[in-house]
């Protein structure tokens, strides 16, 4: 999957068409079968108020999370991509607020930092966030193309972004990402949680780590 998306990227889709179907056979079974069992995700909750005043807007800022972590999924498949109904793979996502603009950089077990799956600009307009610019795979983000729920619970902050992902030539299809700050323990049953989090994560955030470039265990990949 890694190097098919990379070329996706890279190449457009004149080579989609070839490579998108013999993907779905190499990809790992059992990191669908939770999706299409439709298990229920994350729950996203209600919008957190944004600061009233420059003052809090600023201490805002400087204890805003720089380091997430969750997955993403796609659904609502079609066309070139309609195999894919239901594959997810576990994100981290780097944030920067600045001057009231959020860079975000996005990267999953696929896709490293280095060769990252998104990089977008958004900004707050009546307390929401909206994508300004950037880019999901080969496509260019514009104005408004995501749907961001911010919210909290008994976990914490958690963070829902919704997509559209249309390909040059057939289909594509709806995505939907989760994120989580950095350190954050996520609740609920194992088809709740990102794939790696019980391998890969809690160690890291139990030793302390920093989040890293690259996700999950090698070896667990190429299984």
């Amino acid at each position: 999957m890694k190097e098919i998306i990379r070329i996706i990227k890279r190449w457009g889709c004149a080579l989609l068409l070839m490579l998108t179907l013999c993907a779905c056979g190499q990809a790992k079974t059992d990191k669908t079968v939770v999706i299409l069992q439709e298990t229920a995700p994350p729950t996203a909750p209600s919008e957190t108020a944004a600061p009233s005043s420059k003052a809090a807007r600023k201490a805002a800022a400087s204890s805003f999370p720089a380091e997430w972590y969750g997955w993403w999924k796609m659904d609502h498949t079609s066309g070139d991509w309609a195999k894919m109904y239901g594959y997810y793979w576990d994100c981290c996502a780097e944030m920067n607020l600045r001057g009231g603009v959020l860079s975000l950089l996005l990267w999953d077990e696929d896709m490293p930092r280095e060769d990252c799956l998104s990089s977008a600009q958004l900004e707050e307009r009546d307390g929401a966030l909206r994508c300004i610019s950037g880019s999901f795979l080969d496509r260019e983000l514009t104005q408004d193309d995501w749907t961001v729920t911010r919210g909290e619970d008994a976990a914490g902050l958690l963070w829902q972004i919704e997509g559209e992902y249309k390909a040059v030539g057939k289909g594509g299809f709806h995505y939907v990402i989760y994120l989580r700050p950095w350190g954050s323990r996520w609740p609920g049953s194992e088809d709740e949680k990102p794939y790696y989090y019980e391998s890969w994560y809690l160690p890291l955030i139990e030793a302390g780590e920093s989040m890293p470039d690259r996700i999950g265990k090698q070896e667990d990949k190429n299984s």
